[in-house]
C-alpha cells in the first residue's frame, strides 16, 4: 500500500521537475529573445548609418547649390540697382539674416543705408507711452494722432528714411536727428552712413514672437511694415509665412499684399538673392509680388520682363 511518505516524495519530484523545466524553458526563451534583440539593434545601427550618410549627402548637395547661387548671383544682379538707395531695417529676429541680403544688394550696385536695427524695446507694448512721448519730441512732423506708439514712430521713421527732405532743410540733418534720438533712448541702432532719401525700404524679419505678449509684438512689427509701405516702395523679407509672422499677415490681407512685396526664405542664399530681385522689381518696374516657397507665394522668384 502506498503510504503518506510516498505521496510526499512523489509531489516533491513533480514540483522539482516543473521548476527544472521552467528554468531550462526560460533560458531557452531568453536565448531566442536575446538573439532577436541583438539582430534588431544591429539593423537599427545599420539604418542609422544609412540615414546619416543620406543626411550628409543632402547637406553637401545643399552646400553645392548655395555655392552655385553665390557664383551666379553677380551675373544675375550686377548693375540692376546702380544709383539706387536702399534702406535696410531689421527686427531682432531678422538681424542675423540682413548681412547676406546687404551683400547681394551691393552686387546689384545699390547704395545701402543700414542696417537700422530695430530693438525689441521698440515693439514692446510696455514702452508705448515712453516711445510715443519721445516721438513727439524728436520731430514736428504731422504724425498719426492716436495712442499707438509704433504706428506713430513708424510713420516718422518711414517719412525721414523714404521721403525727400523739406525745402531748405540741410540734407540729412533731420534724418540723423530722428535716428539718433531713438538710438540714444535704446529703441534702435542708428547706422553710421545715412544716405537718403531711399528709393525703397527693406524690412528683414525672422521667426515671430511666441512668448507671453507675442500677439502684440508681432502686430507691432506688422504696423512698422505698413507704415513703410504707406510711405514708399517696400519689400518685407522673412523666414516663413506661418502664424504670427509678418509675411503671413501681409499675404493674408489683399490690400497689404497689393502694396508690400514679400519674400520668404531669407535665411538662405537663394532667399537673399530673391529679396534683391524683388527690390529690383519694386524700384525699377514698380511691381509688387509674393515670392518664395511658403504659403501664399505666387512664384519662387520675380520674372524678368
Amino acid at each position: 500500500m502506498i503510504n503518506f511518505r510516498y505521496h510526499m516524495v512523489s509531489l516533491a519530484a513533480v514540483f522539482l521537475a516543473l521548476a527544472v523545466g521552467a528554468v531550462f524553458g526560460t533560458t531557452a526563451a531568453n536565448g531566442v529573445a536575446s538573439d532577436a534583440l541583438s539582430d534588431s539593434v544591429s539593423a537599427a545601427h545599420k539604418s542609422n548609418r544609412q540615414l546619416r550618410q543620406t543626411a550628409n549627402e543632402f547637406q553637401e548637395e545643399a552646400g553645392r547649390k548655395d555655392d552655385y547661387i553665390n557664383e551666379t548671383a553677380p551675373a544675375l544682379l550686377r548693375g540692376t540697382l546702380t544709383g539706387r538707395r536702399i534702406v535696410v531695417l531689421t527686427t531682432p529676429s531678422g538681424r542675423e539674416h540682413a548681412d547676406g541680403v546687404i551683400e547681394k544688394l551691393g552686387l546689384a550696385g545699390a547704395a545701402v543705408t543700414g542696417p537700422v536695427e530695430m530693438r525689441g524695446t521698440f515693439f514692446d507694448p510696455r514702452n508705448n507711452l515712453d516711445l510715443l512721448a519721445l516721438t513727439r519730441t524728436v520731430s514736428t512732423d504731422t504724425l498719426p494722432a492716436n495712442a499707438d506708439a509704433v504706428e506713430t514712430a513708424g510713420a516718422l521713421l518711414a517719412t525721414v528714411l523714404l521721403s525727400p527732405d523739406p525745402p531748405g532743410a540741410p540734407t540729412g540733418d533731420r534724418r540723423s536727428a530722428v535716428l539718433s534720438g531713438y538710438a540714444r533712448a535704446g529703441y534702435l541702432t542708428a547706422p553710421e552712413r545715412l544716405d537718403g532719401p531711399a528709393d525703397a525700404a527693406l524690412l528683414v524679419t525672422g521667426a515671430p514672437y511666441v512668448e507671453q505678449g507675442s500677439a502684440e509684438r508681432n502686430a507691432a512689427i506688422l504696423t512698422m511694415a505698413v507704415q513703410l509701405g504707406a510711405t514708399g516702395r517696400t519689400v518685407v523679407a522673412g523666414t516663413g509665412a506661418g502664424d504670427g509672422s509678418v509675411i503671413g499677415a501681409v499675404r493674408g490681407d489683399d490690400a497689404l499684399a497689393a502694396r508690400l512685396s514679400t519674400v520668404d526664405g531669407v535665411a538662405g542664399v537663394q532667399g537673399q538673392v530673391v529679396t534683391a530681385l524683388a527690390l529690383v522689381e519694386r524700384v525699377v518696374a514698380d511691381r509688387v509680388g509674393r515670392y518664395g516657397t511658403a504659403a501664399g507665394a505666387d512664384a519662387l522668384t520675380p520674372q524678368r520682363r
